[in-house]
């Protein structure tokens, strides 16, 4: 059982999710060419994916902190021992922890490799990611 604060860390995660994936709509029709050629594009673009990567860790924490097991290491190993105890699908756990993943390639300054994991994620960043948060509100906010 969750205590009050973490259920309110929880619910303030999800609802920022749920609205910076609001806001990744917005770039859906993008392409290369004007990714390339606005910097204030890609860094709100890229912002928003980091943003949502880091959130998702922080729910992943939180759900390894309310047990006796170690927080792995790296961010990626964080969503995917969250992903056990949520009971959640080996297959979309990965692809969540692929997230871990995409934040890594934002760090560094390739504009090519940026982009086509960015053009996956604003493709898919739905359908991986509403059923992690359902699930999280199905176990953690609901009473």
């Amino acid at each position: 059982m969750q205590n009050f604060a973490d259920r309110l860390f929880i619910l303030k995660r999800v609802d920022f999710i749920q609205a910076e994936l609001e806001d990744l709509k917005e770039y859906k029709s993008l392409n290369f060419a004007q990714y390339n050629a606005d910097r204030k594009l890609q860094r709100n673009l890229e912002r928003i994916a980091e943003n949502i990567a880091n959130a998702i860790i922080d729910l992943c924490k939180i759900v390894l902190s309310n047990t006796t097991q170690a927080i792995p290491d790296t961010y990626r190993d964080i969503i995917l021992k969250a992903g056990d105890l949520i009971s959640m699908d080996h297959v979309h756990a990965g692809k969540i922890a692929d997230i871990a993943r995409l934040r890594n390639i934002l760090a560094h300054q390739y504009l090519d490799i940026k982009w086509d994991a960015l053009k996956f994620f604003i493709a898919e960043a739905h359908i991986i990611i509403d059923p992690f948060l359902s699930t999280i509100k199905d176990q953690y906010l609901m009473e």
